[in-house]
C-alpha cells in the first residue's frame, strides 16, 4: 500500500526538480500526471521546436521522451542518468500541435532502470515510441 502522504512529497519533489531544470524550461515541457512508475508530460510544438519542414524536430521529441522516462524514474524515488536511448518516429508532429509523452518503468532495478515512452497527440494516436536504460545514481527519501 502506497503512503499517500509520502507520495505527495515525491510528486512535489518531481515538480520542483523540473521547475529548476533550465532545459525543460527552454522546451516549455509541462508535467501533466504523476503516478508511481508512470508520468505524462506535454509540450506544445512551438516554432523553435521545428525543423525546416515546419514539423517537430526529432531532437525536441527525443528530449521530451527522455525527460518523461527520467521523471518516471524519479517517481520511483531514484535519481538517474540516461545510459542508452532509442526512438522510432512513426508520424510527423506539426507546429502548434501538442505532444504528449506517456512514460512508464518496465524494470526497476537497484543499479539500472528501463523505461518506455509513447508519444501521442491529444486523441491518443501514437507518433513515436522510445525506450531508455537509466543508471541509478541514488535512491532518495522525500
Amino acid at each position: 500500500m502506497i503512503d499517500k502522504n509520502m507520495y505527495k512529497k515525491v510528486e512535489q519533489y518531481i515538480m520542483s526538480f523540473y521547475e529548476d531544470n533550465p532545459f525543460v524550461q527552454l522546451l516549455h515541457i509541462n508535467i501533466d500526471k504523476i503516478a508511481s512508475g508512470n508520468v505524462q508530460l506535454s509540450m506544445k510544438v512551438l516554432h523553435e521546436h521545428t525543423n525546416v519542414y515546419k514539423i517537430a524536430h526529432g531532437g525536441a521529441l527525443m528530449s521530451i521522451a527522455d525527460t518523461a522516462m527520467g521523471a518516471a524514474c524519479l517517481s520511483c524515488k531514484k535519481r538517474v542518468v540516461t545510459l542508452d536511448f532509442s526512438m522510432n518516429f512513426l508520424k510527423a508532429v506539426p507546429e502548434n500541435a501538442t505532444a504528449y509523452a506517456n512514460a512508464s518503468i518496465i524494470h526497476d532495478g537497484s543499479s539500472t532502470m528501463v523505461g518506455e515512452c509513447d508519444l501521442t497527440d491529444k486523441s491518443g494516436e501514437i507518433f513515436g515510441k522510445a525506450h531508455g536504460t537509466f543508471f541509478v545514481l541514488e535512491k532518495f527519501d522525500k
